[in-house]
């Protein structure tokens, strides 16, 4: 691209496409498919069929509907026709629709099934579906993995995915297919949110009972997802019953929780709310026991909708802290604040539909030493960060081609105060962000093409740079028979999060612009898949990838293990490859999942570390896990509900260390009979061990039963059932590890009103 050329002429050129008057290719019907309890509904089908003298005629056209609950059929020729919608649980709905000269708009609500209703009883989709590294994630999922609570959380369904890695049950990280935490896009109802992960690893901000949908992408995403590098997911918040008012309320030995709904004006309008809080460290004080770790989060969403549109405002806070370890020396926390509202709409005249959002997004996050931070009088180092953004997307139907060309405008602003012992640092950056991006659906027969461009400002730069990107699938038998997908893609990342990996018990991230002298991180992904049913309610799946990020910053190694101000540049390198099996049988549900994967860290700038005069200039880094096998196992016993996870993985890369020596300060007379100095671990290579392996079983089994006018939902389990010594990190101070959680065995219930 000619440096001459500046971004707002590139833009300009965009928003002439998006405002254009493209020519239509035949009509379209269009609209959102909801139910009054739950608001839209994600996965649903909607068929239409001509019809001429009250029979169908011509072929039958169909769409799903995208998480937001809006479906588009196109290419229609005037006439009257058939419409149908479904969704599984749920009463089919049926129309006749006539289709003139403008586009019809068709939004059904469906009810819940009655004992004579046609019904679907099978979703498309499932955790073997994967399409491009697309996971498509609905409510009923969250609910197959069990987890120390009633309802599911979106934190543990993904962590039974293959590719997505944790370095512990503490933290509250998540490592995907080679990436870090910060180069995750998490997006809550088009809201950025930078650390949704709780500390204990069971618990995000997305608990099951307020997810309306979410599409998970491990890699190869489309063009309307910029400002990242290894992933995206982007999250749904369910509305609120339109109907009646609901509650509810929740008691275990992990949380405790509020969640309320109801009608603002009745079949318009709703809110939704939520509320939870730890109990762990207080119950572990009760029997004598030091778990210094708490969180809490609170989420409220208002909507109102009418046939061609869906407007929400929603609220969201996050409160995160404590110690990894009782007796580490270093405490943390973290809060999110997220404000943000949304406008989907498909007006009249217009042959698609407008996407709007706005959001502020905050992140405080701090460490310091336990004994003084835990009292609030102060953090070693601390890091803000703040983004304000805006986005705009237009899709429009062209016929059997669909257009979607958008923008987003944001800006972020970042401080940091870095302290390592020996010296300080504060810092912070203003950093403007923008991107327009078009992508285009194209289908030939079975085989469907998405490729797309993204214009990404460069910081500090007044310049863009191009993202392209492509996905494709072919599907020869229809839409449950077998996919061959892959995708490919050019990405970049402005905003860095900066972390010490050689710190196992630190979740501390610092978040700033490109250091000194480096450029945006950039990617490259390549992936390929296929999925094929198995017979009746089996369906495997397979895929492989490679990626490569340059630019990434991370820490030169010293031998004092302690945050350190410099980085140096480095590439990862990931590949791998996963198989995943579902068996959804009457009340038998299975799904099993093996990934294959390999990350390295390649110094750009020189060498890691030197030690004894040999040079080290790659390791594999702390998240680097070789083999996973995940398996979850529920069945329906009449009432009773049971439930089964098992999970292991190869142990994790750890630095052994070398030796201990103690340091002179190199200032002043030391006084070496009472500060001889500080004591510090001098480290073999980066990374050169690994630790034993990890497995552990989850159990638990939950029934309904009727309390007047309310539902008690009970859940008995246990964590960690045969009791394994997990290893977290091994603490090379004081010479001793660090475990995981051991057997907690649990008993939660949730009172909900009908």
């Amino acid at each position: 691209m000619s440096p001459a050329l500046r971004p707002w002429t590139l833009l300009a050129a965009l928003m002439t496409v998006v405002v254009g008057a493209a020519p239509a290719f035949g009509q379209s019907v269009r609209g959102f498919v909801t139910a009054a309890e739950r608001g839209p509904l994600a996965g649903a089908n909607v068929a239409v069929q001509r019809l001429a003298e009250a029979e169908a005629v011509g072929p039958l056209r169909g769409a799903v509907t995208d998480a937001q609950g809006f479906y588009e059929v196109g290419g229609l020729e005037p006439g009257r026709y058939a419409a149908r919608a479904t969704y599984v649980g749920y009463a089919a709905a049926y129309d006749t629709l006539t289709v003139a000269t403008e586009p019809t708009t068709w939004s059904p609500e469906l009810a819940a099934a009655g004992a004579l209703d046609e019904v679907v009883v099978q979703a498309a989709g499932g955790a073997a579906d994967v399409s491009g590294g697309l996971q498509r994630i609905r409510p009923a999922d969250l609910g197959r993995i069990p987890s120390p609570d009633v309802a599911g959380d979106l934190a543990v369904y993904l962590q039974t995915l293959p590719g997505v890695v944790t370095v512990g049950d503490r933290g509250g990280g998540l490592f995907v297919r080679g990436g870090t935490p910060s180069q995750n896009l998490v997006l809550v109802d088009g809201a950025p949110i930078f650390q949704p992960f709780h500390v204990v690893g069971f618990f995000s901000a997305f608990p099951e009972d307020m997810v309306g949908a979410a599409d998970f992408y491990a890699g190869g995403f489309g063009a309307r997802y910029t400002g990242r590098v290894s992933s995206v997911l982007d999250v749904t918040l369910r509305e609120g019953s339109t109907e009646r008012l609901q509650a509810a309320g929740t008691a275990g030995p992990f949380v405790v929780s509020a969640q309320g709904e109801g009608p603002l004006v009745r079949g318009t309008s709703s809110w939704i709310a939520s509320a939870r809080t730890s109990v762990v460290e207080p119950l572990a004080d009760a029997i004598g026991q030091d778990v210094p770790l708490q969180f809490s989060d609170a989420l409220v969403k208002v909507s109102t909708a009418s046939a061609a549109s869906r407007c929400s405002a929603m609220g969201l806070t996050t409160y995160d802290r404590g110690r990894l370890d009782a007796d580490s020396d270093d405490a943390f926390e973290w809060r999110n604040l997220v404000v943000g509202g949304r406008c989907i709409s498909a007006p009249s005249g217009l042959d698609g539909r407008i996407d709007v959002a706005a959001s502020v997004s905050h992140l405080d996050s701090g460490i310091g030493p336990a004994d003084d931070f835990l009292r609030g009088e102060g953090r070693e180092r601390s890091s803000r960060l703040t983004e304000g953004r805006f986005s705009s997307e237009l899709t429009r139907s062209l016929g059997r081609v669909r257009l979607r060309t958008g923008v987003r405008a944001s800006l972020i602003v970042t401080a940091f105060r870095l302290g390592d012992g020996t010296s300080t640092r504060e810092d912070g950056d203003f950093l403007l962000g923008g991107a327009a991006h078009t992508e285009l659906d194209l289908t030939f027969g079975p085989l469907e093409l998405t490729p797309g461009v993204a214009l990404s400002l460069k910081p500090f730069d007044d310049a863009f740079v191009l993202e392209p990107r492509i996905r494709a699938s072919l599907k020869p038998s229809g839409a449950r028979g077998p996919e061959i997908s892959a995708a490919a893609g050019l990405y970049r990342q402005s905003l860095v999060g900066l972390i010490d990996e050689r710190d196992a018990a630190s979740p501390f991230i610092a978040w700033t612009g490109p250091p000194a002298d480096f450029d945006a991180q950039k990617a490259v992904h390549l992936l390929a898949g296929v999925t094929t049913p198995l017979g009746a309610g089996v369906r495997v799946g397979a895929e492989a990838y490679a990626r490569r990020i340059d630019g990434l910053p991370v820490p030169i190694w010293s031998a004092r293990t302690q945050f350190t101000l410099i980085p140096t540049e480095a590439r990862s390198t990931s590949y791998g490859a996963d198989a995943r099996v579902e068996v959804q049988r009457g009340p038998l549900y299975v799904y099993t999942a093996y990934a294959y994967a390999m990350t390295e860290y390649t110094s750009l700038r020189g060498p890691f570390l030197v030690r004894g005069g040999s040079p080290f200039d790659a390791y594999h880094p702390a998240h680097d896990r070789r083999h996973q096998i995940q398996t979850a196992v529920q069945l329906t016993l009449g009432e009773v509900e049971i439930g089964g996870r098992w999970q292991f993985g190869t142990g994790l890369p750890y630095t052994r260390p070398y030796g201990f020596d103690v340091v002179v300060p190199p200032f002043g007379l030391p006084e070496v009979t009472t500060s001889p100095g500080f004591p510090r671990v001098v480290f073999e290579q980066p990374f050169n061990g690994r630790l034993p392996a990890y497995h552990r079983l989850d159990l638990s089994a939950g029934t309904a039963l009727a309390v007047g006018k309310a539902d008690l939902d009970v859940r008995v389990g246990a964590v960690n059932t045969y009791n394994r010594d997990n290893v977290f990190y091994y603490d090379v101070f004081r010479g001793r590890r660090v475990n995981q959680l051991p057997l907690v065995p649990y008993v939660s219930a949730r009172l909900r009103t009908r």
